[in-house]
């Protein structure tokens, strides 16, 4: 198992999938992420994709896909990678056992 960097997308219809950015780490500064955010959108198909940062997390864009105006949020995190699978990593704070 390997860790990788991951975007969960959630379009205007409030559809979400997950994708697979096959890179170890993010870069921690927000012009990094704002253009990896328009790499991710232009890859799928967007055109005209502007971003806007909620932080360095979560970032929201509006684009143009097939014609139609769309609105998408982007929320980027870790994942294990395990064969064909993915497993989400969650950060815990102040488990006491």
């Amino acid at each position: 198992m390997e860790i990788t960097a991951i975007a969960t997308i959630t379009n205007s219809e409030g559809t979400k999938s997950i994708l697979d950015l096959d890179i170890p780490i993010l870069i921690d500064l927000l012009p990094a992420r704002k253009f990896k955010v328009k790499t991710v959108l232009q890859s799928l198909g967007h055109t005209n994709v502007e971003v806007e940062s909620v932080n360095m997390e979560v970032f929201k864009a509006k684009s143009t896909l097939n014609g139609t105006k769309q609105e998408t949020t982007i929320e980027f995190s870790y994942a294990l990678r395990g064969g064909d699978r993915l497993f989400e990593l969650k950060e815990l704070h102040g488990i006491i056992k």
